[in-house]
């Protein structure tokens, strides 16, 4: 037999293998599904849209449980020590996956060790937004600003270690300004200071700036993805501003604990792929809470996890972002 029919073989096999797995697990009770924060935000809110025809596909009801607290290391650690059979799950995101381990000088958990990964739910940019009042209309203005006149201008974020941080630091990074870090617990008061004057600069997530940029009350400079969302496409880049690999998005990602069945894993990527690229459900996710739906392989996971992490450890270092 020839190399080409083993490895076409071997490759009809493997898919007849996860087609018969995928079929043979089917949960035993309610699937509880884990979001970090707390009611409301976009974890939440993304969770329990996938949590209703996700219960329908597996016969059982999926319960959406949230833990918030210490960044989202409180649910990630109990996921992580839950039982490895496919009823509990983790609505994980950035920060309990990838920052917290830059982030945090100590977390009880490893995130490329003790989770299972199942598939990248989707991603999103932060916006950045000015005061209309400041002037700039532009990335390049706004850095221009910047170093023209030192201490001038601040930034708000929805808290410290936050992706909303860590877009405007690594702008700060990459072009060698110093626009200063004010935290705020989360979005609401973030923009409330934006809208008051407190502060002039804003990184936060479409849902909530969008609004106020159609009202006239804050003015948009640029996306912070690696390219330009489908729904914002005439919003620029931070990496077309001049900022080449310049990449500071929001993403979510369904995990399992480490040594979840491998049957179990199968079934739930194959339901939550169906479920995510469904026309419907992606317009929902945009509309909700500015997600760009993905399901992915089991495998963008783990790839996103530990380019995050490579990521982030230097930006953070140079940023000084060590928390207790």
């Amino acid at each position: 037999m020839s190399a080409v029919l083993r490895r076409a073989l071997a490759g009809m096999i493997a898919c007849v293998v996860a087609l018969s797995a995928t079929a043979d697990w089917q949960p035993a009770k309610p699937v509880k599904l884990v979001v970090p924060f707390a009611p409301g935000g976009q974890p939440d809110v993304v969770a329990r849209t996938l949590a209703e025809p996700l219960g329908r596909a597996l016969g059982q009801p999926v319960v959406v449980e949230n833990r918030p607290g210490a960044g989202g290391n409180i649910a990630a650690d109990l996921v992580a020590k839950s039982a490895p059979d496919g009823h509990t799950l983790l609505m994980g995101t950035n920060g309990p996956l990838a920052l917290s381990v830059v982030i945090y000088k100590s977390v009880p958990f490893d995130p490329l060790r003790d989770f299972a990964p199942v598939t990248l739910v989707g991603t999103a940019p932060n916006l950045i937004a000015v005061q209309p009042a400041l002037g700039v209309a532009t990335i390049g203005e706004l850095v221009a600003m910047a170093r023209a006149e030192p201490g001038k201008l601040n930034y708000a974020s929805v808290g410290k270690g936050s992706i909303s941080q860590l877009s405007m630091e690594m702008l700060n990074a990459m072009a060698g300004i110093r626009v200063e870090h004010i935290p705020y617990n989360g979005g609401a008061p973030a923009m409330a200071a934006l809208l008051a004057g407190d502060v002039q600069v804003l990184s936060l997530n479409p849902t909530a700036l969008l609004p106020q940029v159609k009202a006239g009350k804050a003015r948009l400079l640029a996306q912070t993805g690696a390219r330009r969302s489908a729904h914002l496409p005439d919003v620029p880049t931070v990496a077309e501003s001049g900022y080449l690999g310049f990449e500071a998005g929001v993403w979510m990602a369904v995990v399992a604990p480490a040594k979840t069945p491998p049957e179990a894993l199968a079934r739930l990527n194959a339901e939550l792929v169906r479920i995510i690229r469904d026309p419907a459900l992606k317009a929902t996710l945009w509309d909700r809470q500015g997600i760009d739906a993905v399901g992915s392989p089991p495998v963008e996971v783990t790839r996103t996890m530990r380019a995050e992490i490579d990521k982030w450890r230097g930006v953070a270092s140079k940023a000084n972002l060590a928390v207790d």
